[in-house]
């Protein structure tokens, strides 16, 4: 009976085919809908995050999760703010644009300025860490994977108490500083007296400094320069070709730290007795950019 035996293969052949796939399928593995599931990020914010990516990551839509939710000042339209950041392409892994290490991304907080991000950051605390996952576009075919830092754009850490002799520092509703002087006279000597303790990384000579700052004027106690106010945004200045007290004063400071420095007239314009109060928000080095971090 050679039809029934010719009927039997091709059943027993159809049940064997629809096994192997089965098999196959059971092998194969399973790819996440969660495209946040292949990424795993890990460090401490402020510093170069380390990012895995199980490549290719497909995505399809703009979605962020917050990693780290800050303990600092929460963003609202018009403030400063400043982001340190790590792209990397979704589909290859390479690194896209890294700053870290790098002077921080300093802008005001409106839509204008701050494009996409805009809606991401009102409301967010500094010192969060966001991850984002951009899709493709006509530029960029290639969707890509941002892991970013809310820097702190104020000083934090640990208040310290200045003796009575030298300027006293509050801070208004805003965080700006607002300076005091006494009826002593002023200190011949460059005098620097920490005021908020800071715990970042450490500042070194020759290095870049982004910071707040407020300068007063010891003879008139009038406010000379601020970065404080409306409109106002930290600034990143090299520790060269600066006032020599004022160099002198931020070397070894840590960031996150506040200090004030007290500079003779030699050390400073020449003419009166400068008080700075500085706030240090990051650090990095002066000639390539290289390094571990900025704050």
């Amino acid at each position: 009976m050679p039809g029934v035996r010719l009927i039997i293969r091709r059943v027993l052949l159809t049940l064997l085919g629809g096994a192997l796939v089965v098999a196959l399928g059971a092998c194969r593995p399973e790819q996440p809908d969660d495209p946040l599931a292949q990424i795993e990020v890990a460090g401490e914010v402020g510093r170069r995050p380390v990012v895995q990516v199980s490549t290719p990551v497909q995505v399809t839509d703009v979605v962020t999760e917050q990693l780290v939710t800050g303990d600092g000042t929460e963003l609202a339209d018009g403030d400063a703010v400043m982001l340190a950041y790590l792209a990397i392409d979704a589909t290859t892994g390479e690194v896209v644009e890294d700053s870290y290490g790098r002077q921080p991304r300093i802008l005001p907080l409106t839509e204008d300025e701050a494009g996409p991000l805009y809606d991401e950051l009102v409301g967010r605390t500094e010192g969060s860490r966001l991850l984002r996952l951009e899709p493709g576009s006509m530029t960029r075919p290639d969707p890509v994977v941002l892991v970013y830092d809310i820097l702190r754009t104020a000083a934090y850490g640990e208040e310290l108490e200045v003796p009575s002799s030298l300027p006293q520092v509050e801070r208004d509703e805003d965080g700006a500083p607002v300076v005091t002087l006494p009826e002593a006279d002023p200190p011949t000597s460059l005098a620097i007296a920490p005021l908020i303790r800071g715990e970042g990384p450490q500042v070194q000579a020759g290095e870049s400094v982004t910071v707040r700052y407020v300068q007063v004027a010891w003879s008139t106690g009038e406010v000379l320069d601020t970065t404080w106010g409306e409109g106002a945004l930290p600034m990143t200045i090299p520790l060269v070709d600066r006032i020599p007290g004022l160099q002198d004063g931020l070397v070894d400071t840590t960031v996150g730290s506040q200090v004030m420095l007290v500079v003779p007239p030699a050390q400073a314009d020449g003419t009166d007795t400068m008080v700075f109060v500085v706030d240090v928000l990051a650090v990095t080095q002066l000639a390539d950019g290289s390094g571990e971090g900025t704050g």
